[in-house]
């Protein structure tokens, strides 16, 4: 399984690269893509936050590390598929395994959609993508206290 990292993880590996924490997000050493969304956002927390340069090269080495995934129209019928989906308004899945709309950020749009067509298993720390679990793709939800440096 080829796993798509959310920024949240992002951030948190940019705090903590170590092998210890690579086993956790990343147990069977699968390749680790990210969309290019999370690494403007990130770069852009980066900026915001005035980051250090031992956090800024964390990283960058942790970018070094992964596939960054363009945005581009083939992921179009599928970010359209997803948001409608999240309204509960896609008329072809009607299936809901949520009761009530989800108002997903466009960014996070994007990061599913890229995990959806490239078959990836979305790893994050928050419940953000649940209602797409088993539907679009793979969630590993990873509890945000379980990456904290010990």
């Amino acid at each position: 399984m080829n796993l798509l990292f959310d920024t949240n993880i992002l951030v948190a590996l940019s705090r903590d690269y170590s092998l210890n924490f690579l086993r956790k997000v990343n147990p069977d050493n699968s390749k680790m893509f990210i969309s290019i969304a999370s690494l403007a956002e990130l770069k852009s927390m980066a900026l915001q936050n005035n980051w250090g340069s031992r956090k800024i090269a964390l990283t960058e080495f942790v970018i070094g590390k992964t596939l960054v995934v363009e945005i581009n129209e083939n992921l179009v019928d599928t970010y359209t598929q997803i948001d409608a989906y999240s309204q509960r308004k896609n008329p072809s899945l009607g299936n809901y395994t949520h009761e009530s709309a989800r108002n997903m950020g466009k960014n996070d749009l994007w990061i599913a959609s890229t995990a959806a067509l490239l078959g990836l298993t979305l790893v994050t720390t928050d419940a953000d993508f649940d209602h797409l679990h088993n539907v679009f793709f793979d969630v590993l939800r990873i509890a945000p206290e379980e990456l904290k440096v010990r």
